[in-house]
């Protein structure tokens, strides 16, 4: 006797080879798929194709000169030194020592903002002293004081360094900003120069 709330139910179908199939089918697309969209999973990603530049004159093209400092990865593009003066669009000054130049590439490879601060860079000679980017030389030539440097952005820049007539530049020493949550400031990248 069967139950008053029971259902009748009819004979069980079993699906057919070619449904079961098809639905692995379709599994293994969305797994393909996913595989695709940027997870990082890629093996060899295309390089950004960035229009050259020439140097400047008298400037060196220093090569592999890259460190990392928090999330801001520095390479030096350009490097001149022992110029005797500077000239911008609404003045010119000369060096009490000598002026060295370093052009800068700087990456964010974080997913914050970092803070590219001028004034905390500094300039190592072969004699072990260090020098602080020099104010007159940055604003005369309209270089940045502070940047802001966004997640995965890029900027190129000078720092501009007035330092005793015949020392020879032996690196330069770049700090970025604290990532979000660090108590101190990072370890700087120090790259060696000329």
């Amino acid at each position: 006797m069967r139950h008053p709330h029971s259902r009748t139910r009819g004979p069980r179908r079993r699906p057919r080879a070619g449904t079961a199939l098809a639905g692995a089918a379709l599994a293994l697309a969305a797994l393909a798929l996913a595989g695709c969209s940027g997870s990082g999973h890629a093996t060899s990603l295309p390089d950004y194709k960035i229009p050259a530049e020439k140097a400047r004159e008298g400037e060196a093209v220093p090569e592999g000169r890259t460190g990392k400092s928090a999330d801001m990865r520095f390479t030096v593009v350009g490097f001149r030194e022992s110029m005797t003066d500077v000239m911008g669009t609404h003045a010119a000054m000369d060096a009490k020592g000598a002026f060295t130049r370093v052009r800068l590439l700087a990456v964010n490879t974080g997913r914050d903002i970092q803070v590219f601060d001028t004034w905390k860079q500094r300039l190592v000679t072969t004699d072990g002293r260090t020098y602080s980017p020099d104010v007159n030389a940055t604003m005369i030539k309209r270089q940045p004081e502070r940047i802001s440097v966004g997640a995965s952005m890029r900027v190129e820049f000078d720092l501009w360094f007035d330092v005793p007539r015949g020392a020879k530049t032996k690196a330069v020493r770049l700090y970025g900003s604290p990532p979000v949550g660090a108590t101190s400031d990072p370890a700087p990248a120090e790259i060696r120069l000329p």
